[in-house]
C-alpha cells in the first residue's frame, strides 16, 4: 500500500512538472525568464511575449529563434506589420514574409514580429512609434535573456509598418517615451509611406488620406506639423548632427494604387544625396499587397526567391553578422 502511494505521488509529481514545462514553452501571457540555453534546446518560436503594459492591455511580440546556431549571440530583425495603422496584427509578418524569414534564422538570425496600439479617435500618433521603440527598447535590455546581440538590431516593416521602421531608425531620440535609445544597424522598408508634407499629401488616394487623418487625428491642413514630424524622411532631408545615417533597403511595386512608388524614390534620392548607404528594390506585378511566396506570389520581376534574396542579403551585409 505504501509502495502504492508512493508511485501515485511520483506519477501526480511527474504531470505537474510536465505541464510547468508546457506553460513556459507556450507563454501566452507571461514574459520569458528562461537562460539563453532555452532558446537552443529545440525551441522554435514564442509567441505572445509581453513587452508593455498600457491602458490596462498588454502589447505582445512573437520570437522566431534561428533554425541554425550561427552565432554565439544571434543578431535580430524587429518587424512591424501593416494594416493602414489602424488594423492588422503581428501574425502577418510571418504570413507574408516567411520565405524572408526562414531565410534568416538559417542564417543564424532571431526575427521579432511586433504589436502596437492602433489608431483610433482616442489612440493616435504618435503612439504606435513610441510602441515600436518601446519593443526594441524591451528586446534591448533584455538582450541576455533571448540570448540576442544588442550589438546588431535591425528593423523591418511593410506598409504602414515600414513607416514606422523608418522613424524608429532615424527618429528614435524624438519619439522614445523613456529617453533611451537603441543603435538600429539596417532598416528594411517594403511599400512605406516617406513624406507625409507638401505637394507629396496631394498624391495620395482619398482612402489613404482617411487613414492619415485617422492616424493623426485630423487632416494635413489641421496639422501640418504633426504631418512632418511624423515623416521618415523630415529626419534625412538635410545633414545635421543628430542625421541618422542607417542604411535602408526600399522595396515597392512601380504600380503600387496605395502607396505612390514616388514615396520610396523621393526617400531613396534624399538618403543616397546625403550618403546613407540605400538601396531600391523595384518590384512587379504585386500591387501594393506584397506576398513572398512562389507558388503564389503575382511578382513577376524580380522573382518571389530573387527579391527574398536581396532583402537578406541586404541585411546580412550591414548586420554586422555574417
Amino acid at each position: 500500500m505504501v509502495f502504492k502511494k508512493l508511485f501515485a505521488l511520483i506519477l501526480i509529481f511527474n504531470l505537474i512538472f510536465l505541464f510547468s514545462c508546457s506553460d513556459s514553452v507556450s507563454n501566452t501571457n507571461e514574459q520569458i525568464t528562461a537562460e539563453s540555453q532555452f532558446v537552443w534546446e529545440g525551441v522554435p518560436e514564442v509567441d505572445n511575449i509581453t513587452y508593455k503594459y498600457i491602458d490596462n492591455t498588454a502589447l505582445k511580440f512573437d520570437m522566431y529563434f534561428p533554425t541554425v546556431k550561427k552565432f554565439d549571440k544571434s543578431p535580430v530583425v524587429v518587424c512591424f506589420h501593416g494594416g493602414g495603422w489602424n488594423m492588422g496584427d503581428k501574425e502577418q509578418i510571418m504570413n507574408l514574409f516567411e520565405p524572408i524569414i526562414s531565410k534568416l534564422r538559417a542564417n543564424g538570425y532571431t526575427v521579432a514580429s511586433v504589436e502596437y496600439r492602433l489608431a483610433t479617435d482616442s489612440t493616435y500618433f504618435p503612439a504606435p512609434i513610441e510602441d515600436c521603440i518601446d519593443s526594441i527598447l524591451y528586446l534591448k535590455n533584455n538582450a541576455a535573456q533571448f540570448n540576442i546581440n544588442t550589438d546588431s538590431i535591425g528593423v523591418f516593416g511593410y506598409s504602414a509598418g515600414a513607416h514606422l521602421a523608418m522613424l524608429s531608425a532615424y527618429a528614435m531620440d524624438v519619439f522614445s517615451v523613456s529617453g533611451d535609445t537603441a543603435d538600429i544597424k539596417y532598416c528594411v522598408s517594403f511599400a512605406g509611406p516617406t513624406k507625409l508634407y507638401d505637394d507629396d499629401v496631394n498624391k495620395y488616394s482619398y482612402d489613404i488620406l482617411s487613414l492619415l487623418d485617422n492616424l493623426f487625428h485630423g487632416t494635413y491642413a489641421e496639422k501640418p506639423d504633426e504631418y512632418k514630424i511624423g515623416s521618415p524622411y523630415y529626419y534625412v532631408d538635410g545633414i545635421t548632427d543628430k542625421t541618422k545615417k542607417v542604411p535602408l533597403l526600399l522595396a515597392q511595386d512601380e504600380n503600387d494604387a496605395v502607396v505612390p512608388f514616388e514615396q520610396s524614390q523621393v526617400m531613396y534620392d534624399k538618403a543616397k544625396e546625403i550618403g546613407i548607404p540605400c538601396e531600391l528594390l523595384k518590384l512587379h506585378g504585386v500591387g501594393h499587397d506584397i506576398y513572398f511566396d512562389s507558388n503564389y506570389s503575382y511578382m513577376t520581376s524580380p522573382s518571389s526567391d530573387e527579391a527574398a534574396d536581396t532583402v537578406v542579403d541586404f541585411i546580412c551585409k550591414y548586420s554586422g553578422k555574417q
